[in-house]
């Protein structure tokens, strides 16, 4: 039973990053922002930089709680990159300080936090601390 329950939390999280919908009623994470990642005159990219992060925090958060493969979480970057215009997702501090807010959205433990701040920086001690500034600024 537990396996069948990974299973269709895999494909529901497989649907939600590549932008499809089970139904009207239940669509990808990344339309959510969709009116709010359009750029307009009168937006500031403060603004645009505040949406990017809340997208990637909760994408993260919800990357988390289901699982899924490491490729998958880093697709699904890329694409909400996409949808904010931001062109390299890697080298943006924003990306990092959203995936730390996730990370604490979903209830990582600060020894979990650590791993999962070896993985996704790879060594870069400035991603290293954008991830762990995310964390610990974000409260529920």
């Amino acid at each position: 039973m537990r396996q069948c329950a990974s299973l269709l939390t895999a494909l529901s999280l497989t649907l939600l990053v590549t932008g499809c919908s089970i139904s009207k009623s239940i669509s990808s994470p990344f339309e959510w922002s969709s009116a709010s990642s359009t750029s307009s005159s009168g937006s500031s990219s403060g603004d645009r930089s505040e949406s990017y992060r809340n997208d990637v925090r909760d994408y993260t958060a919800a990357y988390v709680q289901s699982g899924g493969q490491f490729d998958t979480f880093n697709r699904g970057l890329s694409n909400i990159a996409a949808k904010h215009g931001v062109s390299n997702w890697e080298s943006d501090n924003d990306t990092y300080v959203g995936i730390g807010q996730g990370l604490r959205k979903a209830g990582v433990t600060p020894s979990q936090l650590s791993v999962w701040k070896t993985n996704i920086a790879g060594g870069d001690s400035s991603k290293a601390s954008a991830i762990q500034k995310g964390y610990d600024s974000y409260t529920k």
